[in-house]
């Protein structure tokens, strides 16, 4: 039938772009799958990075409101020698003096080679990052520490050959109650206790604790004392001034200024800065692997046009406008790219959440990946499919049928 003149192309409705952009993608299903594979990876990859970044981050804060952003940790320095300076034994009656300052708890190293194992038939050469350390009954309200099995030390059992097990140490020799015995500087100890996670201070939970008094008189170094390794203070009313732990670096060895002093927040924020770095080559990573993905839509797109020059022309004769056929490879595009977006955030979400589980924390995605991930997918596809959208418009409809 005959068009009259000014009489205007009928207009495709919101229904029929969206039929016409499924066309593609439902005749060629394989297809569809493979190219929109390569942006499903991008987002899987960008949405589980940043999801078990912001959980680590979540864990952190977490383990520090547990333990304290009011702790510090005082150790011995070192000199211009790169030896370390010993703090004196008095260092923690002086830091419980200080104005400030509302608990002391004090760890004493042993001899160096005590190792900790499981039974006396491991060789000392196969390490498992294990200490010892001497403490005495007050050390554990001093860090607000609490006991998973079994009991802390008090005034008797500082004195026996008992040993108390922070939560890695007790993990790592498969020990999941007290009572069993372990082999700890050429002698048995038996567990009588099982910390539960000490949060930032890694130190505690992947530690064997000897009563101080017992150590004093049986693991002591041709009988000298046992030096001290770490003095745990907690701060006043949650005070996490500067004029404390100068007051506290001073009070710890008043004849020497090597001295080490650092607060929880510290390990928290250089973990922090730790995991952003890691985090940020992660999701180069996944801006590369998005990057492929759109390739790989717009080569899919551009075959497409190829191989479907006469129904493009087809359609152009029967009056289809040019902004109609890009439209129908662009909205073709957009689906590639949305169904890629789509699994991308199901198997990245799908693998925080088995990462938090297996770490035994929370699972947390940030706000914007949740919103921000499917839109840059569909960007990605829109991106995808300029350039074969305009090929396609630019088709005469005579160039076009003589494939037909």
């Amino acid at each position: 039938m005959k068009r009259r003149s000014g009489e205007r192309m009928p207009r495709l409705s919101a229904l029929d772009s969206i039929r016409t952009a499924l066309i593609g993608p439902r005749s060629r299903k394989m297809r569809t799958a493979l190219s929109a594979l390569g942006v499903a990876v991008g987002i899987a990859a960008l949405t589980a990075i940043t999801g078990i970044a912001a959980s680590n981050q979540a864990a952190l804060l977490a383990k520090l409101d547990a333990l304290g952003a009011d702790m510090l940790v005082v150790q011995p320095g070192y000199g211009p020698d790169d030896k370390p300076v010993p703090l004196p034994q008095s260092a923690a009656g002086m830091i419980d003096r200080v104005d400030g300052v509302e608990e002391v708890g004090v760890l004493q190293s042993v001899p160096d080679g005590i190792g900790v194992y499981r039974n006396d038939l491991i060789a000392k050469s196969q390490g498992n990052g294990l200490t010892a350390y001497a403490a005495s009954p007050d050390f554990l309200s001093s860090v607000e520490g609490s006991v998973a099995e079994g009991e802390w030390f008090d005034e008797s059992t500082r004195s026996l050959p008992v040993t108390v097990l922070g939560a890695a140490a007790a993990a790592r020799m498969g020990i999941t109650e007290p009572g069993v015995r372990v082999w700890i500087g050429e002698q048995w100890y038996t567990v009588i206790g099982i910390l539960d996670s000490a949060g930032l201070a890694e130190s505690i939970d992947a530690s064997a604790f000897l009563g101080d008094r017992w150590a004093a008189e049986h693991v002591s170094a041709d009988g000298e004392k046992n030096t001290i390794a770490s003095i745990y203070v907690r701060m006043a009313d949650g005070g996490t001034g500067a004029d404390v732990r100068d007051a506290v670096a001073r009070a710890a060895n008043p004849a020497s200024d090597y001295v080490q002093v650092m607060g929880l927040g510290d390990l928290a924020g250089a973990r922090e800065t730790a995991d952003d770095s890691l985090s940020g080559l992660a999701v180069g990573l996944a801006a590369i692997a998005l990057l492929v993905g759109g390739i790989g839509i717009a080569n899919t797109m551009v075959v497409a046009v190829l191989e479907r020059r006469g129904e493009i022309g087809l359609r152009r004769a029967l009056g289809a406008r040019s902004g109609q056929i890009a439209g129908q490879f662009v909205g073709e595009a957009l689906v590639l790219g949305g169904l890629g977006g789509l699994v991308g955030m199901l198997l990245g979400g799908v693998g925080v959440f088995v990462y938090a589980a297996i770490q035994g924390q929370a699972a947390s995605i940030p706000l914007v990946v949740l919103v921000g991930g499917p839109l840059v997918a569909l960007a990605v596809g829109v991106v995808a499919g300029l350039y074969p959208a305009v090929s396609a418009a630019r088709l005469s409809p005579t160039t076009a049928l003589r494939t037909v």
